[in-house]
């Protein structure tokens, strides 16, 4: 793999994290530049403790995503879906505890028209 492909990747990734909000993703931040940034220093450090510090902590910021993914995941899955997934079935929840109709409306499939009014408006209100 080219470097260009590596940062290509990398940034599609990161774009990812940047737009869909969920509960993990301060920790995907943290995580993904506390890691690289220590591992690197922990290459580049003169003392030896200093590099097992700098290890430790680069390996720490990836358990600590990996466990607190998991516990999202068993104990409440929806924190894991994106923010506007969250909002959009906490609003079909409320319209169908109101007792509307469960009819899927999809805007996108639907064709444009115009239709007449009740009344005799449909020519603009010209009399």
């Amino acid at each position: 793999m080219r470097l260009d492909d590596f940062v290509r990747a990398a940034t599609s990734r990161v774009e990812t994290v940047r737009v869909v909000r969920t509960a993990i993703n301060p920790l995907l931040w943290l995580a993904g530049i506390g890691t690289p940034l220590a591992f690197v220093l922990a290459l580049v450090a003169g003392e030896n403790w200093l590099r097992v510090a700098l290890f430790a902590t680069g390996a720490l910021l990836l358990a600590a995503t990996v466990v607190a993914y998991f516990i999202l995941l068993f104990r409440d899955p929806d924190r894991l879906q994106s923010e506007e997934y969250r909002l959009r079935q906490r609003e079909l929840t409320m319209i169908y505890g109101k007792g509307a109709n469960a009819e899927v409306v999809d805007p996108a499939r639907e064709t444009a028209g115009v239709k007449s009014l009740p009344g005799g408006f449909d020519d603009g209100g010209k009399t």
